[in-house]
């Protein structure tokens, strides 16, 4: 059984290296004041569950934790994208309130809005806001600090933006999953979801099937929070095993 000290040390262990960007072995023993063989014997783990990679003499942080651009993600799975965000747009009820996150499908569930306008949707997303700008619906922008990786508004600004409004459904993305539920790779994104998922009657996860192989080094809520995961393909039963039974699954 894991001791509590050693995922601790672990945890120390990513945070150093994320933040950094790289570390040496030596330099990890020295910081945490254990062997080398130990920072091995913790490096090899992680490199097991493809959090961290192994060069010469060097860790990195694997791929799969490295957040990538919005043009990046943009131009990945676009047809998947597309058919989620189709299938999404008709759990939205008339006259609704709705959040839209700044996840690149969602933003495709933004473009689909502008054939509505009965609807206030507020989103922290500077993509969708743009998408949204000639909309027939009531359009509200949370506002705060702009990240360029995402260009999303996070911060204080606008987690409190989102904990004044009440809204009907909740679109939300991530980069992928943890066995408790959907992750994603920036830590400043945290507590704008949870935020969002507090304020919302429900919650609807949308997420292309290539993130059921894909992690993320925050897991931002438990898969209990959400009343439905939209995919754009039926799963297979063995992708299937690590999602509760009481998580509905939708897809075209």
């Amino acid at each position: 059984m894991t001791k509590p000290k050693d995922n601790e040390r672990k945890n120390k262990i990513i945070n150093h290296v994320v933040t950094n960007g790289h570390a040496k072995v030596n330099e990890l023993a020295e910081l945490l004041n254990v062997t080398t063989e130990t920072i091995r014997k913790d490096l090899a783990y992680l490199q097991e569950k493809n959090i961290l990679e192994k060069g010469h003499g060097v860790v990195t942080p694997s791929s799969s934790y490295l957040e990538n651009s919005f043009a990046v993600k943009e131009g990945e799975h676009a047809e998947a994208k597309t058919q989620i965000a189709q299938l999404a747009s008709t759990l939205i009820p008339q006259n609704g309130v709705v959040f839209l996150d700044s996840g690149t499908t969602v933003v495709q569930l933004a473009k689909l809005l502008n054939l509505r306008s009965d609807l206030t949707i507020v989103t922290n997303s500077m993509i969708a806001a743009q998408m949204l700008q000639n909309t027939g619906n009531q359009l509200l922008v949370t506002g705060g600090e702009l990240r360029q990786a995402s260009f999303s508004y996070v911060g204080n600004w606008a987690r409190k933006a989102l904990n004044n409004i009440r809204v009907d459904v909740a679109f939300l993305s991530c980069d992928g999953f943890h066995e408790e539920g959907p992750s994603i790779r920036s830590f400043r994104e945290l507590d704008i979801k949870e935020a969002a998922i507090q304020s919302a009657k429900q919650s609807i996860l949308l997420a292309d099937s290539s993130k059921l192989t894909k992690t993320g080094m925050y897991c931002f809520s438990p898969f209990s929070s959400f009343n439905t995961l939209i995919l754009e393909r039926e799963l297979k039963t063995e992708e299937k095993l690590f999602l509760p039974d009481s998580l509905l699954i939708s897809h075209p």
